[in-house]
């Protein structure tokens, strides 16, 4: 499948030596622990060291703070291939990214300085959104950050954050007080080791098992005046341009680990014998192969639009990004339970990693927005204002 989703991306010679090298890592290291990660649901710490090593926590970092930056089309490419090796990987390096594209687009210079060095030291990062009645509904959100003399006081609950437990760094979205007055949602950098920030419930989940996923709970957590991204009240601006950077990574994911999962039913097809012949060689195998490989294809290319998008300046690309993840989780979770159906009754056990794919796939369509979200951004965008 590689060969027909790689024709026509342009990488330069830099990326083609980035890209061959993340290939290499996935296929010697990081897919051969992808069965034992999920099955004793390990936070899968060797492969974020391989990946830093080699310094992809750099590709999403800007050259002037000591990053080395790659294009958008490159860097959905590298990440759909970690993600075929190792969904939860995957997920683990993007949301690193996901924390900085904050930073990188409304941070003060001074924070960026401050605090984009994490990353290029190995650091992890992770968002903080979603609260038990906040979750589509980022209105909703109820956790305030009150203003003192000495800082903003943190409280409420978080849920749902991703890589929270063993994240360098966290934003953390909020409503800003000051006294009596509301000022709004408001980003906030908040630092692992703040006092006030405690961790609290570890998920249990269905999928992507080597990801921790928690909630993270805020006791009159004081964080410096300096820790506020941007002016009070901005939080929709910076929470909407993050989930137009971070949707289209989460559909790269969703199309490596579809990948994945046609490849080892093409392989399953090609060996498994019955009436007298291959498998694959049954019209109706064949039928399904045919539908998925397509998929696939039409859903990597909506991603690759987004990337050449962003690549070429574009600012307003909502709507684009969530066509991407929109179909991109559709088409993994539908070509995942095929690959399933595919291997029959071994599909259904964990000695196949199918069964694996197949659990890891249904997040896709929940967070970052549900499936439901994003066809209502993108109706909305043809839309006519009254």
């Amino acid at each position: 499948m590689k060969d027909i989703l790689m024709r026509s991306i342009e990488f330069s010679e830099e990326e083609k030596l980035v890209f061959e090298t993340v290939q290499k890592l996935c296929r010697e290291e990081i897919a051969p622990r992808a069965s034992e990660v999920d099955r004793e649901e390990r936070f899968p710490w060797e492969n974020i060291r391989k990946i830093n090593e080699l310094r992809l926590n750099n590709l999403f970092i800007p050259e002037a703070y000591g990053g080395n930056p790659i294009s958008k089309t490159a860097w959905l490419a590298i990440l759909k291939e970690i993600s075929k090796a190792c969904t939860s990987t995957g997920i683990i390096f993007a949301t690193s990214a996901h924390c900085c594209y904050p930073i990188v687009d409304f941070a003060s210079k001074e924070q960026k300085r401050r605090f984009l060095p994490t990353f290029l030291d190995g650091g992890l990062g992770a968002i903080s959104i979603t609260e038990s009645h906040a979750g589509s509904e980022a209105k909703a959100i109820s956790t305030s950050a009150v203003k003192r003399s000495d800082g903003y006081l943190i409280n409420g609950t978080k849920m749902f954050v991703t890589t929270g437990d063993v994240a360098d760094v966290i934003i953390v979205f909020c409503i800003a007080k000051d006294g009596t007055r509301t000022l709004g949602l408001t980003p906030f950098i908040v630092l692992k080791e703040s006092p006030g920030l405690t961790i609290g419930k570890k998920e249990k989940k269905m999928g992507i098992r080597g990801s921790s996923t928690v909630q993270i709970i805020f006791e009159d957590c004081l964080v410096p005046h300096d820790h506020m991204m941007g002016e009070p009240g901005q939080g929709f601006k910076a929470l909407l341009g993050f989930l137009n950077h971070s949707r289209p990574n989460i559909a790269a994911i969703s199309v490596g680990l579809a990948e994945a999962a046609f490849e080892a039913a093409v392989n399953y097809a090609n060996e498994r014998i019955q009436f007298g012949k291959r498998i694959i060689q049954h019209q109706g195998i064949q039928f399904m192969i045919a539908e998925m490989a397509t998929q696939i294809q039409a859903s990597w290319q909506l991603v690759l639009h987004v990337g050449r998008l962003m690549d070429q300046g574009y600012k307003d690309f909502g709507a684009e990004a969530s066509m991407a993840k929109l179909m991109a989780s559709e088409v993994v979770e539908k070509v995942a339970s095929n690959a399933v159906q595919i291997h029959g009754g071994y599909g259904y056990c964990r000695d196949y990693p199918v069964e694996r794919m197949m659990r890891d796939a249904k997040i896709t369509q929940i967070f970052e927005g549900t499936t439901q979200i994003h066809k209502m951004v993108i109706g909305r965008r043809f839309t006519k204002k009254e």
